[in-house]
């Protein structure tokens, strides 16, 4: 096959529906055979913001001549001038057509919020969801996201609170992965995560924090949870349950919630830590906590104690990387090192790589 042009319909249009929608419509100058060809491409993805005048044209004329059985994708980015009346029409065409991934991101340059089309949370199809500085201002009681696998909710407002944001995750019975960052203005007081079958479960740290905390909480219950990556030193985690299937877990939480969340860690192979040295010290005196370990990587001021007793606690480490950052220089550690009444089992049996950051 020497030409592109030799290929069959089907497959440009899945050619083209791996470009930006701005760039598969331009193909439509090439030929006649190209002119609608990109009427078939299933996904919407403008690349840019929009703006009242800028792209909103492009995407109502995409909707309203795109042939696609199914819209699988939708990807809206708005600038902060875009109407809403225009976004929450897309998003209605889209769940009219069965989309099945659906990202809807506001940049907003000032405390305005972009209010979430309500049809949203009648799409029966959709497998993945990222909103972000949106505001949610009702969840209807009937809603039921029966194929949702993929939720992202980054700087989202819930007008009405905790009872919100328990009713939009009950009603997402095979969520398998839970992306969250808080907003300050989210009215959300106890985030409640309580999901049999979540997998994944991602909670970043809010950025309108500067270092004090506002009584914020979180209560999981994900015992199916694989993997756990917690980057947040101002929420407090009220409650917690046991993870046994926890494979990967990157954790940089308060203090004061330290003890409570490596308690949930047993399993963990693959572990990441930013701790202060008090914490290393609890967490190297539990055996329980360190038996599975393989890969073990610290952010905390290294002291030779508390590394020789979190070594004998680890028989089956394989990788140890220390972050220079905060341990300070090698030579320091070397001179403060106190040799061990006995070599840690790992350093004979398991242990491969250990490695200095910085």
């Amino acid at each position: 096959m020497s030409s592109i042009c030799e290929l069959s319909d089907d497959l440009l249009v899945k050619i083209l529906s791996l470009l930006k929608t701005k760039e598969a419509v331009a193909t439509s100058f090439l030929s006649k055979r190209w002119v609608s060809l990109w009427k078939m491409v299933s996904r919407l993805d403008y690349g840019t913001p929009l703006y009242a005048t800028t792209g909103s044209d492009f995407v109502n004329n995409f909707l309203l001549l795109s042939k696609a059985p199914v819209l699988e994708t939708m990807h809206l980015r708005l600038g902060d001038d875009c109407e809403p009346e225009k976004h929450e029409r897309w998003v209605d065409i889209a769940v009219s057509r069965h989309v099945r991934v659906l990202e809807l991101i506001h940049y907003r340059c000032h405390f305005k919020p972009m209010p979430c089309p309500k049809s949203l949370f009648t799409c029966k199809g959709l497998v993945t969801l990222r909103l972000q500085q949106v505001m949610i201002w009702d969840i209807p009681s009937t809603i039921f996201l029966q194929s949702l696998k993929n939720l992202s909710l980054l700087c989202v407002e819930f007008l009405s609170g905790d009872e919100h944001v328990h009713r939009l995750l009950s009603a997402c019975p095979v969520l398998e992965t839970l992306i969250v960052r808080r907003w300050l203005m989210d009215c959300v007081t106890t985030f409640t995560i309580v999901i049999p079958s979540l997998q994944s479960l991602h909670i970043l740290q809010r950025p309108d924090f500067h270092g004090t905390t506002d009584g914020r909480e979180y209560v999981v219950s994900t015992p199916s949870l694989k993997t756990l990556k917690v980057l947040d030193k101002f929420s407090r985690f009220r409650s917690l349950v046991k993870m046994p299937k926890l494979v990967n877990a990157e954790i940089k939480i308060r203090q004061e919630d330290s003890a409570k969340i490596m308690g949930c860690l047993t399993s963990s192979k693959y572990l990441s830590l930013c701790l202060t040295s008090a914490e290393a010290v609890l967490m190297a005196k539990s055996c329980e906590f360190l038996c599975q370990l393989e890969y073990l990587e610290l952010c905390t001021k290294c002291s030779s104690d508390w590394l020789c007793l979190l070594l004998s606690h680890s028989p089956k480490l394989r990788v140890l990387r220390l972050n220079n950052r905060n341990c300070g220089s090698f030579r320091d550690f070397e001179a403060q090192w106190k040799q061990p009444f006995c070599v840690p089992e790992c350093l004979v049996s398991s242990l491969e790589t250990v490695e200095w950051i910085g």
